[in-house]
C-alpha cells in the first residue's frame, strides 16, 4: 500500500512545506506551554515532544528530495505515542488539553496527503492511544472533550479527504464533457500500459473525431456543438465499462481507452456506438504492442483514424440539415 496519496494537488515541494509547517506548530505549542507553566508541567514529556516536533520540521530542509513521505506518517505517530504517554502521566489538566487540541489539525494533514487507509488508521490510533491515557489518567473529566475532539478530527480528515479527491478530478476532467483531459489520459495510459507490458493483457486504444464538428458550430453556434460533444461522450460512458477510458484531447477529438479487449472486440463495441450516436464520428484504433509508448500509441490511433476518416469523406456528403444521423456500415467493419 501507498504512504502518499497519487493527488496531482499533493506536490512532493508542497507536502515537504505543510510537514515542515506543522511539525513547527507541534513545536511551538511545545515551547509556549514550557514558557507559560514550566513549574507544573512535565518537563521531560514537553522537551521530548519538542524535539521530535523540531527533528520532523528540519527533515525537508535536510534531506530536501531524498524526503520520504513515510517521515509524515512516523512523525504522526510519535506524536500520538509521545502525547499519550504524556496524558497518562502527566498531573495537569490544562497540558491533557493542550494535547489534544493538535489532533484537529494532524487528521486535517494527513486527510490531505496521505492514502485514506493509512490516514484512517493513524487517526484511530492516535484517539485510541490518548483513549486508554485518559482511562488512566487522573482526569477523567477531560472525556467530553476528547470525545468532541474526535469528532472535530474526523470531520477534518474526511473534509480534506473530501476536498483533495474533488481537486484531482478538477485536474485531470474536461470542464465542458465530464471525459478525462490530457493530463488525466497520461496518468491511466501509463498504469494501463504498465498492467498490459507485466500481465499480458490486451490494451486497445481508439481515436474518435466527430464528422463536419464545424459546420454544426457554423450553422447551429456553438451552444449546439457543445451540446453535441456533451451527449457523445455520455454515449460512450454510459455504454462503455467503468474500467473504460473516454478522455477528451481537443475540440472534437477523443481517445478511448479499452483495456483486457481485443482489437477485433473493440472494433465490434465502437461500431455499434457509433451506429447508435445521432451525432456522426470516425474512429480509429490499434492494440498496444510491448514496444509502444504513450506517445507511439496514440500516434497509431490518429493514423488509423484518418485513414477511415479520408474514407468515410470520399465516400458520403454531409446533409446540410445538421445534425445528422449517419447509421451506414463501419469502415471498420470486416
Amino acid at each position: 500500500m501507498r504512504y502518499t496519496t497519487t493527488s496531482v494537488a499533493a506536490s512532493p515541494i508542497a507536502f515537504a512545506r505543510v510537514t515542515t509547517l506543522a511539525a513547527s506548530v507541534v513545536a511551538a505549542t511545545a515551547a509556549l506551554d514550557l514558557v507559560v507553566d514550566s513549574v507544573n508541567l512535565s518537563l521531560g514529556w514537553t522537551v521530548l515532544v519538542m524535539v521530535l516536533a523540531l527533528g520532523v520540521a528540519a527533515m525537508p530542509v535536510l534531506l530536501g528530495n531524498r524526503f520520504h513521505p513515510a517521515a509524515g506518517i512516523v512523525g504522526c505517530w510519535l506524536f500520538a505515542a509521545v502525547t499519550s504517554l504524556q496524558i497518562a502521566a502527566g498531573s495537569n489538566q490544562i497540558m491533557t488539553v493542550n494535547n489534544l487540541v493538535l489532533y484537529p489539525m494532524i487528521s486535517c494533514y494527513l486527510g490531505w496527503f496521505f492514502h485514506p487507509a493509512v490516514a484512517r488508521a493513524t487517526v484511530a490510533a492516535q484517539f485510541a492511544l490518548s483513549g486508554v491515557a485518559l482511562v488512566v489518567s487522573d482526569h477523567p473529566e477531560v472525556f467530553t472533550t476528547w470525545a468532541n475532539l474526535v469528532l472535530a478530527s474526523c470531520f477534518c480528515l474526511e473534509t480534506a479527504r473530501y476536498l483533495c479527491s474533488r481537486l484531482d478530478r478538477q485536474l485531470v476532467s474536461d470542464g465542458l464533457t465530464g471525459a478525462m483531459n490530457r493530463l488525466g489520459l497520461a496518468q491511466r495510459l501509463r498504469a494501463e500500459l504498465d498492467r498490459s507490458t507485466r500481465t499480458g493483457a490486451p490494451l486497445t486504444v481508439a481515436a474518435i473525431d466527430l464528422d463536419g464538428f464545424k459546420l454544426i458550430n457554423d450553422r447551429l453556434g456553438h451552444l449546439a456543438g457543445d451540446q453535441a460533444l456533451v451527449a457523445v461522450v455520455a454515449q460512450l460512458r454510459r455504454s462503455l465499462r467503468p474500467s473504460d477510458t473516454v478522455a477528451r484531447v481537443g475540440g472534437d477529438e477523443f481517445v478511448v481507452l479499452l483495456p483486457d479487449t481485443t482489437r477485433d472486440a473493440a472494433i465490434a463495441i465502437l461500431s455499434r456506438l457509433q451506429a447508435g450516436s445521432d451525432t456522426p464520428w470516425t474512429f480509429g484504433l490499434v492494440a498496444a504492442r510491448p514496444s509502444d509508448s504513450m506517445q507511439s500509441l496514440i500516434s497509431r490511433a490518429d493514423e488509423d483514424l484518418y485513414v477511415h476518416k479520408n474514407r468515410r469523406s470520399r465516400s458520403r456528403t454531409l446533409p446540410t440539415d445538421l445534425p445528422t444521423t449517419d447509421r451506414g456500415s463501419s469502415p471498420h467493419a470486416p
